[in-house]
């Protein structure tokens, strides 16, 4: 039976996550997010020219990581893994079509040809000789040594539309003893084949609003709103609004987004505009980023306190945070190191945020 699980790499590109499956790229995916479907245990990439449906080893641990809905970047960064790349045991799949379980293709049973059950007995009757013989010498020359070989695991190649794979079996050489003469005994390979456990989970929710100019009570509630990561290389941005007349005058704060954003609408704000894709209430991950990519990120939900480090430079600045109001207020303590930057981050802050710094790890 075809094994059809491989591994597939996502790496962060410029503005871009490229999928790679064996090493060669499949597909390209600007601003791809992954999300649940229906179907228990299948999720869906979109953001390449077709959606990509697939099915994850573990779809529970999986599924915890997309809580809010997170795009390829995003994931990387949640899975604590280098912040250039992640990797994801998949199965490429078709759409689904309905809430009924998957089962696995049936294994099939290989008879043992009668030839190989009597040289193993045969093998064991001159073992048991061969120890007779070095007991009665009293003077045994005995070793042991034993041989694992482990063949290359199934590769699946992934394109969309289409599923190809390739099966090698497990070989297994039996320990060997000798004496004054070597007798080796090998069982014949042995094929296993792991059937992914099937869970059900709640789908992943949808963005609170997208872009536009939003009306405070009537389109979206006050609250913390926050943003997935922004991969568009222009970036995005958001004001707090205090009418809508399109007078400067209007516009109580703002905020340029570049990689990712938290605000915080006020119940006393007309209106709150928006250029960014989608924005959704603030989620508390868990577990919390041990490293902090480049946005704003707030404690206790994302981040936790302590002494971080970033590779710094002429463009970097970096922000503790009271609150996420976009004030000039909020601010605590700001730096612009021209080279490594290192900054503390107090369990009393709200929120921490860096520009052109690179990723934050603790010191």
């Amino acid at each position: 039976m075809d094994n059809p699980w491989a591994e597939a790499v996502f790496t962060q590109i410029d503005d871009e996550v490229v999928l790679s499956v064996n090493q060669r790229e499949v597909a390209r995916l600007p601003g791809a997010v992954i999300t649940r479907t229906e179907l228990s245990d299948v999720f869906l990439i979109e953001g390449a020219d077709q959606p990509l449906y697939f099915r994850p080893r573990d779809p529970t641990a999986f599924g915890e990581a997309l809580l809010p809905p997170l795009t390829a970047a995003e994931l990387i960064a949640a899975a604590s893994a280098p912040p250039e790349d992640a990797t994801l045991i998949m199965e490429s799949v078709d759409e689904p079509l309905d809430e009924e379980p998957i089962d696995a293709d049936p294994v099939e049973e290989v008879p043992t040809p009668w030839w190989r059950s009597w040289l193993v007995i045969v093998g064991a009757l001159l073992l048991l000789l061969i120890l007779f013989l070095a007991f009665c010498n009293d003077d045994p020359e005995t070793g042991t040594s034993t041989t694992t070989t482990t063949l290359a695991p199934a590769v699946t190649t992934s394109v969309p539309g289409t599923t190809s794979a390739t099966t090698q079996p497990v070989a297994t050489t039996v320990p060997t003893t000798t004496a004054s003469t070597t007798v080796t005994t090998t069982t014949a390979p042995a094929t296993t084949t792991t059937t992914p456990a099937t869970t059900t989970s709640v789908p992943a929710p949808e963005p609170a609003f997208g872009p536009g100019t939003h009306i405070v009570g009537e389109d979206v509630e006050p609250g913390i709103y926050e943003t997935g990561i922004v991969t568009d290389i222009l970036g995005c941005g958001w004001d707090r609004l205090s009418g809508l007349s399109g007078e400067p005058e209007d516009i109580i704060a703002g905020n340029p987004v570049s990689n990712h954003d938290v605000a915080e609408i006020m119940a006393e704000d007309a209106a709150f505009d928006t250029d960014c894709e989608a924005w959704y209430p603030l989620t508390q991950l868990d577990p919390l980023m041990t490293t902090i990519p480049e946005g704003k990120w707030v404690l206790g939900s994302h981040i936790t306190p302590g002494t971080y480090q970033a590779p710094g430079g002429n463009d970097c600045t970096w922000e503790r945070l009271s609150g996420v109001s976009g004030t000039p207020e909020d601010i605590i303590a700001t730096e612009q190191p021209s080279g490594q930057a290192t900054a503390e981050i107090d369990p009393g802050d709200f929120a921490f945020n860096s520009v052109g710094c690179g990723d934050w790890v603790p010191a």
